[in-house]
């Protein structure tokens, strides 16, 4: 009697938790290694729209463009219809169109499919409210044009000591500006608007928190590789993969997109104000040395500023931790560190093996056509 007293007296005692049930290794393992099979195949249907859309737009442009032509021209023959074909495709306008486009499409449509298909987190939690000063984040803005200059130093070093760019010339003029203002344009749009949206929805939106639930440096080092092989050429996979690591610890660090994208199309904007300023206007001027020594001082100006910048932003926020994610997206704390779970176990995903030799092809036959 006197027990059930005590108990009546005491309902508000408080009560253990529930023992938590262990999830089974196993299980999680599947799980890990789906996620890394899931950032491969993004990667894979990226590139798949990306071509298809090229291809079915090249098409289209073409037979639009010839039934144009043979109605003006009626009496053409057959060495000046050919004519008019090839000249089709060396259209500065039209590449810069179709790439716009073709990326704009293939970008979104691939993060959107693959965060719906993986299931693993909500599209608007890649949004979320910055963890970070606006002050601070200037910092980091500023050190990825620091990021920037280095990674310019390192391409100019190889290009002197191997002589290759890295890209042919039909691939360097289609990211440079030429006299069509037009394509110009269409061109500053694409780098500066399109393809930091698109580029982080997809790299760091996805892929890379895709990759985080087992150790998000991991997950940092792994997409940045796969963001810098992405370019499809030698001359920015460097390039790339050091930008890449600095827009992933902005993500990461401020907890939303908003601010790597902001600080892709700084970087953009600075690569498209150097190309026209000096590649294209200095250079029809004054001719390529004074071109050359003009953007190389004012990369010497960028990698000093940048690199103070970058030093004080990361003095400020520290290293990398689990605790710096995107989202909600995340794996068993029991197993957050396993080695077995990142390296191991991304390598042995046939995806991700899939789009890195697609773009070394494509890396090996841009050096092959220069």
């Amino acid at each position: 009697m006197e027990d059930n007293n005590f108990i009546e007296n005491n309902a508000e005692f408080p009560q253990f938790p529930p023992v938590q049930e262990i999830p089974d290794p196993q299980l999680l393992k599947k799980n890990i290694k789906k996620g890394y099979g899931w950032a491969g195949l993004s990667m894979v249907c990226q590139f798949l729209i990306m071509m298809g859309f090229a291809i079915l737009a090249s098409e289209v442009y073409s037979v639009i463009a010839m039934v144009g032509f043979m109605s003006d021209n009626p009496g053409a023959t057959q060495e000046q219809i050919m004519e008019f074909s090839s000249s089709l495709s060396g259209s500065i306008r039209y590449i810069n169109t179709v790439n716009a486009l073709g990326y704009l499409i293939a970008n979104v449509v691939a993060a959107i499919i693959g965060i719906c298909a993986a299931k693993a987190f909500k599209f608007k939690e890649l949004f979320g409210k910055s963890k970070l000063s606006a002050g601070n984040i200037s910092l980091g803005i500023i050190a990825i044009l620091g990021i920037q200059a280095v990674s310019m130093f390192v391409q100019i070093l190889i290009t002197n000591v191997t002589g290759y760019s890295g890209m042919s010339e039909d691939s360097a003029a289609a990211i440079g500006f030429s006299s069509d203002m037009i394509a110009n344009i269409i061109l500053a749009l694409y780098m500066v608007i399109i393809a930091p949206i698109t580029e982080e929805l997809h790299c760091r939106g996805f892929v890379m928190n895709i990759l985080s639930p087992v150790n998000t440096k991991f997950a940092l080092i792994a997409s940045s590789l796969l963001f810098g092989i992405m370019h499809g050429n030698f001359n920015q996979i460097f390039n790339g993969f050091i930008l890449g690591l600095l827009l992933g610890y902005i993500a990461m660090k401020s907890g939303s997109l908003k601010y790597s994208i902001i600080a892709h199309m700084v970087a953009n904007a600075n690569a498209m104000f150097c190309s026209y300023f000096y590649e294209y206007k200095i250079f029809s001027e004054l001719g390529g040395k004074a071109a050359d020594m003009y953007e190389m001082i004012h990369f010497a100006v960028l990698m000093v500023i940048g690199i103070i910048a970058l030093v004080l932003f990361m003095r400020k926020n520290g290293k990398i931790t689990n605790e710096d994610r995107l989202t909600s997206y995340t794996a068993d704390p029991i197993i957050a560190n396993e080695k077995g779970l990142t390296w191991k176990l991304l390598l042995k995903c046939p995806s991700v093996w899939v789009i890195t030799i697609i773009y070394v092809i494509m890396a090996v036959s841009s050096i092959a056509a220069v």
